[in-house]
């Protein structure tokens, strides 16, 4: 055998290296420091995963170093608290973008309302309004375009929904009065002027609309030195009360809805208990809704509460119930906090759902009447002997009516009737042989008696026929004989 060089001995002690079998080792500890405490784990890999680092871990055997340590820093869960704010951060900044967009649109409205482009101004305050419907100010500029086209109901409605939103806004109860006005609804117009005046005493253009107003009213009861009676209107809105919303009224507070995509996420309709409880994975591909609804309250979370559960009057509990029963999550100013809002609530749910069960008895009710009903109409009539026996015995002329029309003759078209000889009594020329080459006689002066002619009235002729009339034998649009036609005129354009 030849001697084996230094060289290839390197390259088989490799080989027989690779081809090794698994050995198992022992990993350095690796500690993981969570704050307070020291976590130890230590564990065992394959010398055949790790090839790359087993050289290393011999070399730093060999000189002594120590493996290095790997540190993990676990943070502790987020609390309620700082949940909430988080999100209120969010809906802060898209609520922002949304008023800037809102005022955006107010702007251009009153570029255009002070250009006296009205219905172009008004169509950009009804955009406003639908994006911050909370704006007093936007329902008065919005009423003041409609005032300026001569909108004055829907002048009024806008003031009021203004005035539904801030009561003490004077400029708003003026608008509305100018608007009753305009309509001549002279005292609910009245009652707006006077109220302004009570609160604000220098509004000088309700003072000069509340002289107008009243001279108005006086002189309506009085027509010269009479006096008129009541007015039967008054007597019938007696009752409406015009002043509402009454200048002390609490201002309406609209609830905003959140605009994040699981707001508005209503798939089937039904609720997604694992949203309202520990969270939904499937987020907007679920099929579940997870937008609020009637039976429930939103929550700064975005869970939906139950509302039920707020009134202690929940059948279901917090395990059975597919709405949240947490209250940490509530705004702090609501009428779940008020006991005598949770009586108010409770009363008109027991009158909301004694309404429903009503309705859905009704809807009982006519359902079996429809069936019974149904049911009568798909049920096969009797037979009839009479019927068959009538059939056999009068045969396919019995079947006809006795009362059905007959067509006289005279309703016959000329050109259906067989040609007639000019003789009175009607018969028929014989044929004879020779007819074929018998030439036409010129019209006798018996056909051109039997041809209709005209009167020089325009009138058709008298009927000297002997037969009874029928319904054929009225003639329309024809004038009676003692009237004369109007001449025709000749239009000049």
């Amino acid at each position: 055998m030849s001697a084996i060089s230094p060289s290839e001995a390197l390259v088989a002690a490799s080989v027989l290296k690779a081809e090794t079998s698994v050995v198992v080792e022992q990993v350095p500890a690796t500690t993981v420091s969570t704050g307070d405490a020291t976590i130890t784990a230590t564990g065992s890999t394959s010398t055949e995963t790790q090839k790359d680092t087993n050289s290393q871990a011999v070399d730093d055997s060999a000189t002594g170093t120590p493996a290095p340590s790997v540190s993990v820093v676990l943070s502790p869960p987020k609390t309620t608290e700082e949940l909430i704010a988080a999100r209120a951060l969010k809906r802060i900044a898209r609520r922002t973008a949304i008023r800037e967009k809102a005022e955006g649109y107010k702007r251009a409205g009153d570029i255009l309302f002070d250009s006296r482009n009205y219905k172009a101004s008004y169509a950009q305050y009804l955009l406003a309004i639908d994006l911050c419907p909370s704006k007093p100010s936007y329902f008065i500029s919005l009423a003041a375009a409609y005032r300026k086209l001569k909108w004055y109901e829907e002048a009024a409605h806008a003031a009021t929904r203004a005035l539904t939103l801030d009561p003490k806004n004077t400029e708003a109860r003026y608008v509305r009065g100018v608007s009753r006005l305009e309509q001549r609804l002279l005292r609910p117009a009245k009652i707006d002027f006077e109220t302004v005046l009570e609160h604000d005493p220098s509004h000088l253009l309700a003072r000069a609309a509340l002289t107008e107003v009243t001279h108005f009213i006086e002189t309506s009861t009085q027509l010269g030195t009479h006096a008129l009676g009541p007015n039967p209107v008054d007597e019938l809105v007696k009752d409406v009360d015009f002043s509402f919303p009454h200048y002390d009224q609490d201002a309406l507070e609209i609830a905003e809805l959140s605009d994040s995509s699981d707001c508005h996420h209503v798939g089937n309709g039904v609720q997604c208990r694992f949203y309202n409880h520990d969270g939904c994975s499937r987020g907007s591909a679920c099929t579940f809704s997870h937008a609020p609804d009637e039976k429930s309250v939103r929550d700064d979370l975005g869970k939906n509460v139950c509302i039920y559960f707020l009134l202690d009057s929940c059948k279901f509990g917090p395990a059975k119930c597919i709405y949240s029963h947490s209250k940490v999550a509530l705004p702090k100013h609501g009428w779940w906090t008020s006991p005598e809002q949770i009586a108010k609530v409770k009363s008109v749910l027991e009158v909301a759902e004694q309404k429903s069960r009503e309705q859905r008895q009704l809807e009982n009710e006519r359902w079996k009447a429809y069936v019974k009903a149904m049911k009568a109409g798909m049920a096969k009539p009797p037979k009839s002997a009479g019927i068959k026996k009538e059939k056999k015995e009068g045969g396919p002329e019995a079947a006809a009516s006795p009362t059905e029309p007959t067509t006289p003759k005279s309703a016959v078209p000329a050109g259906q009737k067989k040609k007639e000889s000019g003789k009175p009594n009607g018969t028929q020329r014989r044929k004879g042989p020779a007819s074929g080459n018998r030439r036409k006689k010129p019209a006798s002066a018996t056909d051109n008696a039997s041809a209709p002619t005209t009167t020089d009235a325009g009138q058709p002729p008298a009927t000297t026929d002997n037969t009874t009339s029928s319904f054929t034998d009225y003639k329309l649009n024809v004038p009676p004989s003692d009237v004369k036609p109007e001449p025709t005129e000749t239009l000049s354009y």
